[in-house]
């Protein structure tokens, strides 16, 4: 399963090269893939746990210091053409894509990112999507009944209802940063779940939980790379840098 991400435009330091991969190569490693507006750009971007994919456009370093504020999308949820289970009822989708922006959006706001909910020109707007999900249906029966107006729950409830449910076997996060005001792409990202002993194996909650706060991490790491000068920007897979890391925006 492949995924990565990071932002561009100025994580261009996190880029190993300026083009994207070499076309058929790219073509391999996306194929099916259509949530980012260009895949062709994506560079490998190696780090002390594994790579993500990173596409940086060519702007000036300057430019993305203004922006502050975020405007974050609802996750799109997209299960992988190999999954085991292929089905999921619209409850189950939309608490997995509630607990993706709830960690995203807490990582950024712990970084200093200010959400709002209308475009500006100090804003990004931020394209989220769960992609490659694998999942496999427990044999649960009747406590896997989802009522008519059942009310989607959030947070810990949600991941705990998900993993009831379902054994989740893999799962990524994509990313687009886009000018709020005139959709110019700034940047894209993929996130993946990295390779492991247990890679392949069902997620746990626990292991899903860790998983889900780290994706929102690296994302918000990305950003805050996008800030900075190529000196000073971080191994984004690595937890510990993240968390030594000062802010980079102040108040």
């Amino acid at each position: 399963m492949k995924q990565s991400h990071r932002l561009i435009s100025i994580l261009a330091a996190l880029a190993v090269g300026t083009g994207g991969l070499p076309a058929a190569e790219a073509a391999d490693t996306w194929a099916g893939q259509t949530f980012l507006s260009d895949y062709g750009k994506l560079q490998p971007a190696a780090g002390k746990a594994g790579h993500d994919y990173v596409y940086l456009t060519e702007v000036d370093p300057g430019r993305m210091g203004r922006f502050r504020k975020v405007l974050l999308d609802q996750p799109e949820v997209f299960i992988a053409a190999d999954s085991p289970y292929k089905g999921a009822k619209p409850a189950d989708m939309a608490a997995i894509a509630s607990v993706v922006r709830s960690s995203v959006a807490s990582a950024l706001e712990s970084r200093g990112y200010a959400l709002v909910d209308q475009p500006s020109v100090d804003a990004v707007y931020v394209r989220l999507a769960v992609t490659d999900l694998r999942i496999d249906k427990k044999k649960r029966g009747l406590l896997a009944y989802t009522p008519v107006g059942f009310v989607v729950s959030t947070g810990v409830e949600a991941l705990q209802d998900f993993t009831a449910k379902y054994d989740i076997l893999d799962m990524a996060l994509q990313v687009e940063v886009q000018e709020s005001m005139g959709h110019e792409v700034l940047g894209a990202a993929v996130v993946q779940r990295g390779k492991s002993a247990d890679h392949g194996k069902p997620l746990s909650f626990d292991a899903l939980s860790g998983l889900v706060t780290e994706y929102g991490e690296r994302m918000a790491c990305r950003l805050d790379n996008s800030h900075v000068t190529p000196d000073r920007r971080i191994d984004c897979l690595d937890a510990e840098a993240r968390r030594q890391r000062p802010r980079v925006i102040g108040p």
